[in-house]
């Protein structure tokens, strides 16, 4: 990486952590009580019957978990998905840190940290926030998915299995994810387990 390339991703991690710290003061905490439009969007996202319907109440979703009513916190998730997005994982970790300092109890700031730490091969710990997503919000099936792939990276296919079916049991339109549990499955049948 050449030295423009490093002082200017530098300055994005800067900026984030710059932001972080000036939201410290204005965080109001807040409960860990789970988000009421979950509920029946969970019902209708099993009841679905197709692919497409699915996808409307799996967005919704997604959509509750990544906006918290917190406005602070809901800016620096937007800093940390932009970092993601461009590839800049130290930056995206970073703000994904802040925020799960910030507000410990916010659960898809867990998830995306744990996401990153995937991304940069930190296994151990990304399996550790995963599961700290799941201690608040034990129906988040992409930390479940995100628990299948590192069981399945670090060669524990029956775990994968485990993670990857509960994951199903939430979420039964994923497509990837259930052709994943076919595989294991068959495996399992013929041994290889």
């Amino acid at each position: 990486m050449r030295i423009a390339e490093r002082l200017a991703a530098m300055l994005d991690l800067g900026r984030a952590l710059a932001l972080a710290a000036l939201v410290v003061f204005a965080a109001a905490p807040a409960g860990a009580a789970q988000d009421a439009r979950l509920d029946p969007l969970f019902e209708k996202l099993k009841a679905a019957s197709d692919a497409r319907e699915a996808q409307i109440y799996e967005n919704a979703i997604w959509r509750v978990w990544l906006e918290p009513e917190d406005g602070a916190i809901n800016s620096l998730m937007r800093l940390g998905l932009d970092a993601q997005n461009r590839g800049d994982m130290f930056g995206a970790f970073a703000v994904y840190d802040a925020i799960t300092g910030l507000k410990p109890d916010y659960a898809e700031g867990w998830n995306r940290r744990a996401t990153v730490l995937f991304l940069l091969d930190r296994l151990d710990e990304s399996r550790k926030d995963a599961e700290k997503t799941l201690e608040l919000e034990p129906r988040h099936f992409g930390a479940l998915s995100g628990l299948g792939m590192i069981a399945m990276r670090q060669n524990q296919p029956d775990k994968a299995l485990e993670v990857l079916e509960k994951a199903l049991a939430l979420n039964p339109h994923m497509a990837n994810v259930r052709g994943q549990v076919e595989q294991l499955r068959k495996k399992a049948r013929d041994g290889a387990i």
